[in-house]
């Protein structure tokens, strides 16, 4: 079979997991010979999304902006698939599998694949077409929704592209004033409460007013709703410190810098594992004041099956993380041991380039053997219940 044309349709625009995993597979796959065309919903403000598709030489459609009605973005996503002749539509999150669902995918003209890399399953999404989970551990859940086709691909990292010395991070540390006897504790994520991101960010805050150790310093790498209120508690945390230990630059178009100057990594999902990938010690962050380091042990498996993510008891106080990175810091040898076992871990595990064979196996199942109208038909009350029923319910009821 020559290359596919797939109709990838992004979440949004924002530099979140998600968008970036589409991208890199879209830009995998095209060049093995396929042909993907991105499409988005337009966003109020900046959408690094757009230049970063560029720089890849990938085309990229966006319609309106985010409060563009549904019926307007689903009639261009129709026009850019007959346009393009896509065989496949790939969604990415719910909004974008239902505007492919009542779009392209209408009556089953065209089939559609879903990628859900979220750590909670929702309810709205087409239960006969195939779904794609990150997470092992909610295959079980997206089974009992009543879905009759999931499969488990994990987010993918490009182990080519994000790896020790392919960036300079002397560069990074030079700019923020940080010395080379001093140690960088670095955190790259969306600030959005959104899976407690923001919360992930300002307990590190704190545990770096803890610590109260002059060779530590903090870089908090991003931006979103959360960005001014974590750059008063870093303000606040340098205060009291007596010097600029948490530093907030903002985001970056690449952070690949900001990680490969780290000593440590602290985050979550895609972030935790670019972090392995440089070969960082990473600590992972979680809902409910979650911390822990990603460390051979039980904890691994665990970690993996939730994409690096973690539910804690919501009792951990700063102090917590602060005596979870002290040994940590205080062992050099230590740190670069887990930096190697961890670049290994992701490689065999996680690595770009498997991803994207298993989405290409499965583009060419489904093209192959499409689920055609009948399954479309098996989830048009479903769907119209979500698109059209709950929303009504909810207006009238003024929620």
């Amino acid at each position: 079979m020559s290359g596919l044309r797939v109709l990838v349709h992004l979440n949004n625009l924002a530099l979140g997991g998600a968008q970036l995993n589409a991208v890199d597979i879209a830009r995998t796959l095209r060049d093995r010979g396929h042909h993907p065309v991105l499409f988005a919903q337009g966003v109020e403000g900046p959408a690094p999304l757009v230049e970063l598709a560029a720089g890849h030489g990938l085309q990229l459609v966006v319609e309106g902006g985010p409060d563009t009605p549904a019926r307007v973005v689903r009639a261009r996503l129709n026009q850019v698939a007959e346009e393009h002749g896509s065989q496949l539509v790939h969604a990415w999150e719910v909004r974008a599998a239902r505007n492919a669902f009542f779009g392209p995918g209408r009556l089953g003209r065209i089939p559609v694949i879903t990628t859900f890399y979220g750590i909670r399953m929702l309810r709205g999404l087409p239960r006969h077409q195939p779904l794609v989970l990150g997470l092992g551990a909610l295959m079980g859940e997206g089974r009992a929704f009543g879905h009759r086709d999931v499969r488990l691909i994990e987010p993918p990292v490009n182990t080519v592209t994000d790896a020790p010395g392919v960036v300079d991070g002397g560069a990074f540390r030079r700019e923020h004033g940080i010395g080379e006897q001093e140690l960088l504790l670095a955190i790259v994520t969306r600030l959005v409460p959104d899976l407690e991101k923001d919360a992930g960010a300002l307990r590190t805050v704190e545990a770096v007013r803890a610590l109260a150790d002059p060779r530590v310093r903090l870089a908090v790498v991003g931006a979103g709703p959360s960005l001014e209120p974590l750059r008063a508690a870093a303000a606040a945390a340098n205060a009291a410190l007596g010097r600029e230990a948490v530093l907030v630059p903002g985001q970056l178009a690449d952070p690949r810098p900001a990680y490969q100057a780290a000593d440590v990594v602290l985050g979550m999902g895609g972030s935790a594992l670019r972090g392995l990938a440089f070969g960082k010690p990473v600590v992972v962050h979680g809902a409910a004041g979650y911390t822990a380091l990603h460390e051979p042990g039980p904890l691994v498996e665990p970690h993996a099956s939730r994409c690096m993510y973690g539910f804690g008891d919501g009792a951990a106080p700063p102090q917590l993380l602060a005596e979870q990175l002290r040994p940590l810091l205080d062992q050099p040898d230590r740190r670069a041991d887990l930096g190697s076992w961890g670049r290994e871990w992701v490689v065999g595990r996680f690595s770009l380039e498997s991803v994207a064979s298993a989405f290409e196996a499965l583009y060419r199942e489904v093209v192959t053997t499409p689920p055609g109208r009948a399954s479309w038909l098996r989830d048009l009350e479903q769907m119209s219940r979500f698109e059209y029923s709950k929303p009504t319910a909810a207006r009238l009821l003024g929620r």
